[in-house]
Parts: structure tokens; sequence; C-alpha cells
């Protein structure tokens, strides 16, 4: 009973059968006045009544159903119960959080759909995802056109949703769907540009061609989007596959599912994306794309295996194909932006990073990855304004991005906004209630605020060993448990001296054992820790940047002091 009637609350039920009698009664005291004066008949007033007896019923049904919105008049949906997520948790989280309150979208803006496959096999998914990843990361090559990025897109794909919620959800102005049908070598693709405001229909189009055609037909659906957008763009930043390399249907087959498992984010999945992406670059050893692909799966892969070794001949493959990918296409976005990771993250070569992020953002402007990544090396340069503002405009591209907000948060930390950190990692857990890294960020918020009982719970979700470890080590310090604490050290140092010498060291920092932690830092050093990215502004830190041992540190990995 207690769940209805917080329903009929939610939905503003009760807020409508309160407004409807006392409109009722207003009317009818009316009528009971003007009737009379009039000489209407009695029958006209009992008329009124029986209207009104009649018309509530109906009311409560339009409110129960209805919702008047910044997007105008939309259905209602059905709120989670407690504990468990939202249908369409999207939407949901979009109405029910601060950030619903977006401006007016653009009228140059726009969310790329997930193409719904329309083949009788369920495998061919990846070929429509990718696809329309493919449309997305076009379109997000023009200039001053507000492309939504990919997680927040595809978050919608096999929901119930209607443009108008898209749209709100989005801050989007415009929303391009489709589907795809593949049968051998012959592929039907339907799209059609879709406004929000009054789901008016600007452009649509079939296109039945040969699957070595499809990328033309990427071309033409992209171009048919500018035009109907009246968007005015020089010859130059026309959107088009022009100019990259165009690979043969087995190799793009193989490029589309490599980046279907990139995305999962998975160590399984990145072993996969490895597999595939080196099936298509086998066939077509000049394909940048997949090249570029391939660098980054190969390092984040090398992040699983269980020894030095491992880890940095993983490592060294991906530079070497990120090298290859950039040298086969030097206009290719998404080649900079491989290469820029793999310096920045584990050659410590902050300048190169820097520049190839320069030339990533000329050729892709829009693209979602590019700016969160390139938050990663800004901050790790001790440039934290600029860092939040690559964080933020990541967050606005990508609404629904568990990661993006995550990223943010990390900035808001380290620049003692802890409230502000704390709320865009609960709206991270909002998206995504599994999201790993989000607890460990509560965790040290807690801490810094003192938190420790707080910082334990937040802890001991943490999906990751090395920061549930390290971070539990830093509670019982602070909780004045110390041989609990040198347990969950020992623990860490045992399990993860290989892989994690930057978390050992900041737990250690945090403890206060200073030299012990610059120990383990200069063993990072030498493993060429991702983790020392961090360096100038992890808070586990903050108690070792007065020690004359931080400054040579920062000097001898070539950050500036």
């Amino acid at each position: 009973m207690r769940v209805v009637w917080a329903e009929l609350k939610r939905r503003h039920v009760i807020r409508m059968a309160v407004a409807y009698c006392a409109l009722s009664w207003l009317l009818l005291q009316v009528a009971s006045l003007l009737i009379p004066t009039f000489d209407i008949p009695n029958w006209v007033m009992r008329l009124l009544v029986l209207m009104a007896v009649l018309g509530f019923p109906l009311a409560l049904l339009f409110s129960w159903s209805y919702a008047w919105t910044s997007a105008g008049l939309a259905r209602e949906t059905q709120a989670p119960r407690a504990g468990q997520p939202a249908a369409t948790p999207a939407v949901s989280v979009a109405n029910e959080t601060p950030w619903a309150a977006a401006p007016t979208p653009a009228t140059a803006s726009i969310a790329v759909l997930p193409l719904v496959n329309m083949s009788s096999d369920r495998e061919q998914d990846y070929f429509s995802d990718g696809l329309s990843e493919e449309l997305l990361n076009l379109l997000a090559q023009v200039p001053g056109l507000h492309v939504a990025g990919r997680t927040s897109s595809f978050s919608f794909k096999d929901k119930p949703t209607t443009i108008v919620e898209i749209g709100h959800a989005l801050n989007v102005a415009n929303v391009l769907e489709g589907s795809v049908r593949k049968a051998g070598d012959r592929v039907r693709i339907t799209a059609q540009l879709v406004k929000v405001q009054d789901g008016y229909h600007l452009w649509s189009q079939t296109y039945d061609r040969e699957v070595t055609d499809i990328f033309a037909v990427q071309d033409e659906i992209a171009a048919a989007v500018v035009e109907a957008l009246r968007l005015r763009l020089l010859p130059a930043q026309q959107p088009t596959t022009a100019g990259h390399h165009v690979p043969g249907p087995e190799a793009y087959n193989h490029f589309l599912l490599g980046r279907q498992l990139l995305n999962r984010a998975s160590e399984d999945g990145f072993r996969r994306a490895v597999q595939a992406f080196g099936q298509a670059t086998a066939l077509e050893p000049g394909y940048a794309a997949a090249l570029a692909g391939l660098a980054l799966a190969e390092a984040y892969a090398a992040d699983h295996t269980r020894s030095d070794a491992a880890m940095l001949a993983g490592r060294q493959r991906a530079s070497k194909v990120a090298e290859q990918a950039v040298a086969c296409d030097p206009t290719l976005g998404e080649a900079y932006t491989a290469r820029a990771v793999l310096r920045f993250v584990f050659d410590l070569d902050w300048n190169g990073g820097d520049a190839d992020f320069a030339q990533a953002l000329v050729f892709n402007p829009g693209d979602v990855m590019t700016h969160w990544q390139y938050s990663r090396l800004l901050a790790a340069l001790g440039r934290l304004p600029e860092a939040l503002s690559a964080a933020r405009l990541a967050t606005q591209l990508d609404p629904l991005s568990a990661q993006a907000w995550e990223i943010l948060a990390r900035y808001q930390l380290a620049d003692g906004d802890i409230a502000g950190a704390r709320q865009s990692l609960e709206h991270a857990l909002d998206i995504a209630p599994d999201h790993g890294r989000a607890p460990l960020g509560l965790g040290m918020a807690a801490l810094l605020e003192g938190d420790a009982e707080g910082a334990r719970l937040w802890y001991a979700r943490c999906n990751d060993d090395t920061f549930r470890l390290a971070g539990l080590a830093m509670v019982e310090h602070d909780r004045g448990a110390d041989a609990e604490s040198s347990r969950f050290m020992q623990a860490l140092v045992t399990e993860h001296a290989h892989d994690s010498a930057y978390q050992i060291a900041g737990a250690f920092a945090w403890r206060g054992e200073h030299d012990a932690a610059f120990d383990w830092l200069q063993r990072a050093v030498s493993q060429h820790d991702a983790g020392l990215q961090y360096l100038k502004y992890d808070p586990a830190l903050r108690s070792l940047r007065d020690d004359p041992r931080y400054r040579e540190l920062l000097l001898e990995i070539g950050l500036p002091p």
C-alpha cells in the first residue's frame, strides 16, 4: 500500500485530485449563481454536476499516464522498486537527478541511436552496432555539431523509450535512428532523422547496397544529416570517409567485432579484441583504424597479465602498433588518440601525448573518449582547471556515461570539492550500480572528511582487489587498528607487487610511512606504472608533497614540479 501511495504522489495524481475538486467546486458555485440569473433550465446544472463527476476518474487516469516535461507532454514510466534498477535507467536518471534541468538543446545537436538489427541472426548485432558507432564518429567530426556520446546513445538499445524521452535525457534536438538487414554480401540500411520537439521527420532514406559500398552509404547519411540540420560547412569540414583506408568486407567485419569487444572493457573483452583487430590487420596491414583499436586492446590486455615481463611486452607491442596507425593515416583522429594514451600513460611522454591529443581534436573535435582521455593528461601535468573543463565537456557530450562522471569526480576531489565529487560519483552509481571505480572515489571522499567507517563500507564494495586492499589498509590505519591495517598491506604487497606499485606507495603514504612510499614510487617508475599519472593530484599522496624527494621524483619522470 505504501508503494502505491508513493507512486500516486510521484505521478502527481493526488495533486490532480485536489486541484480537480477545487476547480469543479468553484465552477459549480459560479454556475449556481448564473443559472437562476439567466433563467437557464435546472437540468443544465444537473448536467454540469454529472460531467464533473464523470470527468474526475478521467483526470486521474490522465495524470497517472502523462506528465508535462520541459520537452513537452511525455508518457510516464514506472518508477523502480527499492533495490531494483529502473526499466529504462537512462530516462530515470535524467528525470530524477539534478542534471535533468538541462538547458534547451541547441538545434545543431543529435543522438545516433543503435541501428536495429533486422537480420535473423542475432549474432549480427556487432555489425549493426558497429555501423551506428561509425556514423556517430563521422558526425562527431563536424565542427559545431553536438553529438551525444556512444555510451549514452547506446543505453537506449532494446528499450521502449520515446524520442521525446531520449531527447530530454541526452539534451539533443534531433535523433538519428534506423535499421540494418544483412544477408550475405547485401545490406539494407534505413535511416531517418527525427526532430525531438514535434516528432517531425526531417529526412529519411533506404539504401540497398553491396557490403563493399558501406562507406559510401555512411558518407551519404552524414551529408544528409548536415543538410537537414542546415549546417553551413566549408568543403574541408564535410564529414567523409574519403582519404581513409577502405577495407574489404572480411577485414571490416573483424574490425567491427573488435570494437564491440573493446567497448566491453573487461579482461576477456580486451583479449578477444586483440584477436579480432589482429585478424583485420593481418588481412589488410594498412588498415589504420584497426591498428588504432589493436593498440588500445593490446595495452589494456597487458594490464591483466601476471608478470612484469608480460605486461611490458604487451605495452611495447601496443606502442609499436600505435605508431603504425599514425604512419598509415596521418589524418585519422582515433590513431592520434590511441598513441596519445600510450605515450603519456605508459611511456611518461607528456609532451608527445599533449601534441597527439591536439591533433586528435583537430580531426575529431566531438569525440568523447578523446576529451576525457585528454583530461587525464591535463590533470597529470597539474593543469587542474583545464582537466575539470575537459571532463565536464565529456559529461555534457555523454551524460549517461558513468565513466565520464567518475573521471570528473577525481578532479573534483583533487580540487577540494568533496561535495561535488560525491554528487558526481553517486550519479555514476545511479547510471551503473555495479561501477567498479565509483566506490573507490566515495571511499576517498569519506576518508578526507574523517569518516573512516563510511570509507570502509565503500572500499569493501570495490571490485578491484588492489583498490580494495589499499583502501582498507588506509581505513584501518585511520581507525587506529594498526594490526588490521598491516594485514591488508601485507596482502596487497604479496599479491600485487608486480602490477600495483603505485597503489602500494599511496597506502604507505597515507599511513605516514614516507620512506616506504618513496621506495615503492621508485619501483613504480621502473615498472612504468600507469598510476604515476596521478602523482601531482592524488589525495593519498598529500603528505609527501613537502618532502624534497617528491620534487625530485616529479623531475625524474618529466612532470613540472
